[in-house]
Formats: structure tokens, sequence, C-alpha cells
């Protein structure tokens, strides 16, 4: 039997007056306004995780904001908490967020100027808003978030990215009524959607965002990163985590919108040494009285870093201090190092940097002479672990996975000792010729081994194939990162085929992952050395580059 909780709105702050802001079809929407004097501009907060709940701590980030000069809204959006409407994912957030600056340029205390904040699906209410291009809409800041935020990536060459398993989750959770619900998923369950259903059954209703996934193709999906290159270009700061689980989303859309000309000269990038949960690497793990959802104190040493960024940001924008060309166009942490400045991503000082897959399992900088073949079986009954018992929270336990490396399952690569610190940065592409049969998953993680053995995740990338691959070029995208290699450490590469539960297993090919058994183990195989191109490049080569090239051949 489950335990589930249900979580409703929490008492309003007495220091923020309600409204119900009217929408274009009748529906009115709740905001808590934080309001000063005199007129000025506004900060708006548009979330699904209750304004005035404590998991996202909005009085205290509106209090923040106001200290600094801007009125703020936080509204709750359509169906959530004290919204009126149906739940609907996503699907509204354009005219909805439209239909809120309207209302606010129309109050007495806005000046004429809105910008948008926000994590997460409360950064993609912000992205929705330039879709939605109100004129009044000066900049947004979206953090740890993308345009099409949750959705699987097609890549355009016979390979996907691999479904996250917290998608489907989500809606089970947050996405059925107007509150949320806490339980702990059984993933042992087979098939998979069984727990899902037992859930459903057990609060006696559904989640119609759940149901359109499996109803062909979903009507609950963000618009695509397309929506807003089509929208008119404003000033954008986006802030990607270096160990967020959504950064695919985020460096989606940072790729796309930096080959624009409209929207590369607004376009500035924030990377940060942070997870979804905004735990800092420096602080992994993190100890229970470092949890910034702990207390005050705790509370008021994250809001800082965690706002100052975007105040800068809009500041500058809007003129109140400085101007926007005296920003960088990126800042970056390197991991265990400096933050680095540059006016583009990757930057022009990217590392250059291959490291060949050779057959005695060792990363190379010489491309071995003699080919070789190194073979796995994944069994779908034994899926290798993920990282950590939370996705969105992956440096609050960070795990040491020296131990992956020795299954069957796993292919580890591993470097040579660093003899002084090696700054990482730029674009991680692998490029395997792999032998694998159509649904296939591919799934990769780059290491820090530590002198004392330990192996730590530094980025991770996957592909989902759509056909079989028969010694043929597979591109798998682990993004970006900024890192030092610090002396006596070695840099290591496992390959494998699953990654759960943070990743949905293999299944027969044409069947639904989430209502399949387990299928048979099957075999597949990575050729190196000689004329294979297996290989790991670290510095400016972009992932889509060698897929279109890959395609081409």
């Amino acid at each position: 039997m489950l335990n589930i909780k249900r979580i409703g709105p929490a008492a309003a702050p007495s220091d923020a007056r309600q409204a119900m802001i009217p929408m274009r079809d009748g529906a009115r929407l709740a905001a808590d306004l934080y309001l000063a004097e005199p007129p000025g501009p506004v900060v708006l907060v548009r979330l699904p995780y209750d304004k005035d709940g404590e998991y996202c701590f909005m009085p205290a980030i509106a209090r923040y904001f106001l200290a600094r000069g801007y009125h703020v809204v936080v509204q709750d959006v359509r169906g959530k908490y004290r919204s009126q409407g149906a739940p609907e994912f996503a699907r509204n957030e354009p005219a909805d967020g439209r239909d809120t600056i309207q209302w606010i340029t129309e109050q007495p205390w806005c000046d004429g100027d809105v910008v948008m904040w926000g994590d997460s699906y409360y950064g993609y209410t912000a992205i929705a808003g330039a879709v939605g291009a109100h004129p009044a809409l000066r900049a947004i800041a979206p953090r740890l978030t993308g345009s099409q935020l949750s959705m699987t990536l097609e890549h355009g060459d016979g390979t996907r990215d691999v479904e996250q398993t917290s998608r489907k989750f989500y809606f089970a959770s947050h996405y059925v009524d107007a509150g949320r619900y806490e339980w702990e998923p059984d993933w042992d369950r087979r098939p998979l959607r069984a727990m899902l259903e037992e859930f459903f059954e057990g609060i006696g209703k559904r989640s119609a965002n759940f149901d359109g996934e499996f109803a062909g193709e979903s009507l609950f999906v963000p618009p695509p990163v397309k929506a807003l290159l089509e929208s008119p270009p404003i000033p954008v700061l986006y802030t990607i985590g270096w160990f967020d689980n959504c950064a695919v989303w985020s460096w989606h859309d940072v790729r796309a919108l930096a080959q624009d000309p409209g929207w590369a000269d607004r376009l500035h990038l924030r990377v940060e040494a942070v997870d979804h949960e905004n735990y800092r690497l420096g602080d992994a793990p993190i100890a229970p009285h470092d949890d910034h959802t702990a207390d005050a104190a705790a509370l008021e040493r994250l809001l800082p870093r965690y706002l100052d960024p975007g105040i800068e940001f809009f500041d500058a924008v809007l003129g109140r201090s400085g101007d926007l060309a005296s920003l960088p166009r990126v800042r970056y942490e390197v991991c265990h190092g400096e933050w680095g400045e540059s006016d583009v991503w990757p930057p022009r000082q990217a590392s250059d940097l291959v490291y060949h897959l050779t057959a005695s399992s060792s990363l190379a900088a010489e491309a071995p002479t003699e080919a070789g073949v190194l073979e796995w079986t994944h069994d779908p009954s034994d899926l290798v672990p993920s990282t950590g018992m939370n996705p969105f929270a992956a440096l609050f336990d960070r795990s040491d996975l020296s131990s992956i490396g020795e299954r069957a399952d796993v292919l580890r690569f591993t470097g040579p000792v660093s003899p002084q610190d090696l700054d990482l940065v730029g674009t991680v592409t692998l490029l395997l010729q792999l032998t694998a049969p159509a649904g296939a998953n591919i799934h990769t993680r780059l290491l820090d081994v530590a002198p004392d053995g330990g192996a730590f995740l530094i980025a991770k990338g996957q592909v989902h194939l759509e056909v079989p691959a028969d010694e043929e070029e597979v591109v798998v995208d682990l993004q970006s990162i900024a890192y030092r290699l610090r002396s006596g450490h070695r840099l290591a590469l496992d390959v494998m085929s699953s990654d759960f539960p943070d990743y949905i297993p293999e299944c027969p090919v044409g069947a639904d992952p989430w209502a399949a058994l387990p299928g048979e183990p099957s075999s597949r195989r990575i050729t190196v050395g000689g004329s294979s191109p297996s290989c790991l490049r670290i510095g400016r080569w972009q992932p889509d580059q060698l897929r279109q090239a890959r395609a081409g051949r």
C-alpha cells in the first residue's frame, strides 16, 4: 500500500496583497503582490509549486527583490493551488503569461517595465513569457530549464535522447489536481506503469497530463525552441547547472539561440557548479545542516548567490545600474577552480583534447595503431544503477561510482594520471564505432578518479538507437564542462546500456517501456583503434555538426 500525502496551499504571507488576475478565457489566476513606493519595474514569477509554500520559498525571494527596488508578482499557474482552471502542463503558459503582464502594466505601481525570473518550471514560464511576446516584457532570466523542458529530444540521425523517468512521475505528483502528492515510487515493480496505476487507484483520480502521454502525440508539451526563435528577441540570461539533470534542455536552447542572428546578441549565459536543487559541488555531499531548506540561516546564505546575478542583469537591461554591454556575455564556474569569462561558449580558450578508446580499456592521447573490439551484454533484468537517490539533487548524496566500473556490463576506460592541474573546458562529445540492435540505449559517464580510487561524476550523455548500428559511428553528446582535473587525478569514461531509475530501461522494439516486462539479454560492441573513430573530444566540437557529418557519409 502506497503512503500518499496530498499537499494544498500554504497560508498567504501577511505582507503580500492578494489578487485574482483575469485571463482572456475568464479564468482567474491567484497572485501575491509585493509592493512598495513609488511606481517601478516588476519581477513576475509564475510557478506550479504554491506561491506561498516552503519548497520554493517565494516569499523570501520576493522580499529580496523588493528590497532592491522591484515590485514583485508571484502567481500560481492555471489550475494549481489557488488559481482557477484545469492543470495543464505547459500548454497555456505563453497566453497566460501575456495576459498577466498586460494586467500588471495596467496597475498604478508598475512603471511599464516587466521582467521574468525563475527556476525549472517557473524558469520555463519565463521562456513562455518571451514566446507570448508582450511588449512590456523587457528581459527574462530562466535558471535550470529550457523551452522543451522534460521532452525527449530527437537528434535527426536515427538517434534520440533516452527518456527520463521523472516526466511521467512528475505528472503523477504535480499535475493531477490543484495540489501536489508526495509518495515514494517503487522502481522495482514491473511493468513500471503498475506502480503509477496503483497511485491513481489510491487517490481515486487520474492525471490528464499523464494519460495524454499514452494517447498518441501528447497535448501537454512545451512549445519547442522554434517558437522561441520566432518570437521577438529580448535580453535573456540562461543559468545552467553543471550537475543539473535538466541541463540537456538548457544547452539545447542556448545552442539554438547562439546561432540565431536576432537572439545571439541578446543572449547571456551563466554556468554554475550546482544541481537542479541548487546544491553546490563545493558543499557535496551535503550535510543536513547545509540543506538550504533547513533553516532561515541557510536560506539567507543562499539568496545572494541565487538572485544577485539576475538582479545585476535586470538592472543593466533597465538602465538602473551600468549597461548590458558592460556585462560579460558568458560567466562559467570551473569545478574545483575559479570563475571564467568569455564572449562565447565554448570560450575561445577552450580545450583541444582528444582521448582515444583502446582495447586495453584506456583513454590514450595517441590513436592506437591496432584495432580491437570490446563487448558487453546488457541484461534488462539487472540494470546499472543511477548515480544517486534523487536525479534532481545529484550533489546532495554525491556517490562514489568506483564499483560501477567493476560490473561486467560496464566498459570503463581510464586515462593517465594528470601530473598537474588541468582545466577541461568546452563541449564533450563521444564518438563510438558501435554495433548494437535497434532499440538499444547507450549511456556514458565522464568521471574524475581520485588518487584513492574514488570515482565521481563530471558529465553524462545518452542516446537511444531507433535503427540498428552495424559498426557505425554514433555520436553521444555529454553537453559541456568546465572542470579542473586536479594533480594526481585521472579521467575515466563508462559506457553501458542502462542508468536506472533515472532513465527508462530498454524494451523490445515497438513496445511501450512503461508497460513492457524485461526482455532478453543482448550484446553490443565497440570497435577501437586502427581506423576506428572511437574517441572522446573535449573542446569546441559541436555534436550537431558531427551528427550531420555522420549522416552525410
